[in-house]
């Protein structure tokens, strides 16, 4: 179970999102417009439920964040913030990236045992 929560966290909304800004992608952003020119023939109520998404989004973020402290705590926050900051150096210094994803990995497995 922690190996899992340690994976997801970290790695997957961590370091995965950081890599998403290196790259300069978005991929809500890039999804939403992608569809919306095959939005203009939807029915008004399925337009409203489309533009509903992106909130839907933002609450998910919002309570991945308050689970990571839940479960983590500061230090748990502190090692998805690294792993997000090793994503976000992975095409500029690749060295770095992978000492403070190590560091991530190792503070995210000791703040998720504690609890």
């Amino acid at each position: 179970m922690r190996k899992s929560i340690v994976r997801e966290l970290v790695i997957g909304f961590g370091f995965i999102n950081g890599v998403w800004l290196a790259i300069g992608i978005s991929p809500g952003d890039w999804v939403y417009n992608f569809v919306k020119p095959y939005t203009t023939n939807l029915p008004t109520i399925m337009k409203i439920a489309f533009a509903i998404i992106p909130t839907i989004l933002i609450i998910a973020t919002a309570f991945t964040i308050f689970k990571t402290y839940q479960h983590g705590r500061a230090m748990g926050i502190i090692a998805v913030l690294l792993a997000f900051i090793a994503g976000g150096l992975i095409f500029t210094n690749w060295i770095a990236t992978i000492v403070i994803l190590a560091i991530a990995l190792i503070l995210g497995a000791l703040s998720f045992r504690r609890r």
